[in-house]
């Protein structure tokens, strides 16, 4: 992975988006482009931007003003968060299969170790975090990335 996982060192960066359609994909290339230079492993990168997706997604629908997207690294963990100024409590809705919404929590929590939200003055904070550390295999550096129970394969499959 990278350097922060085995040093200590904390990687934050932050970035507003109005609530337009385009803000899902800013901020899709805003996680990509910030975790990549981090040097996290590509799987993990695709979890975290397809979550950003979900809760931008969420963000623009279910609020009116900016939305916040921050991003950190420490220890070989990443946090994401979204903000916007609602101050409704995001609720997981069992999807019909039909619809093509009320899926964006589920994603989430399937992707991420763990999940939660927060109010603060503005509105909430939805987060979730995503765990990856390095292993020593050979010498060199490997990234394993933890999985949650959400991942794994049902037994009907």
């Amino acid at each position: 992975m990278s350097e922060s996982a085995n040093t200590g060192r904390v990687r934050q960066l932050a970035t507003r988006l109005p609530p337009a359609s385009t803000s899902a994909g800013d901020a899709r290339d805003f996680v990509s482009t910030a975790l990549r230079s981090w040097s996290v492993a590509e799987d993990l990168v695709c979890d975290v931007v397809l979550a950003t997706s979900e809760l931008v997604t969420n963000a623009i629908e279910h609020s009116v003003g900016e939305i916040r997207v921050e991003l950190s690294l420490t220890g070989g963990r990443v946090l994401l968060r979204v903000g916007d100024d609602a101050d409704t409590v995001p609720v997981r809705t069992a999807p019909d299969l039909l619809s093509e919404r009320s899926r964006g929590l589920t994603i989430v929590i399937a992707l991420s170790e763990s999940w939660g939200h927060e109010p603060d003055h503005i509105g909430k904070w939805v987060w979730a975090e995503f765990g990856q550390v390095s292993v020593s295999v050979g010498g060199a550096a490997a990234a394993t990335r933890l999985e949650s129970a959400a991942s794994l394969p049902l037994d009907n499959q």
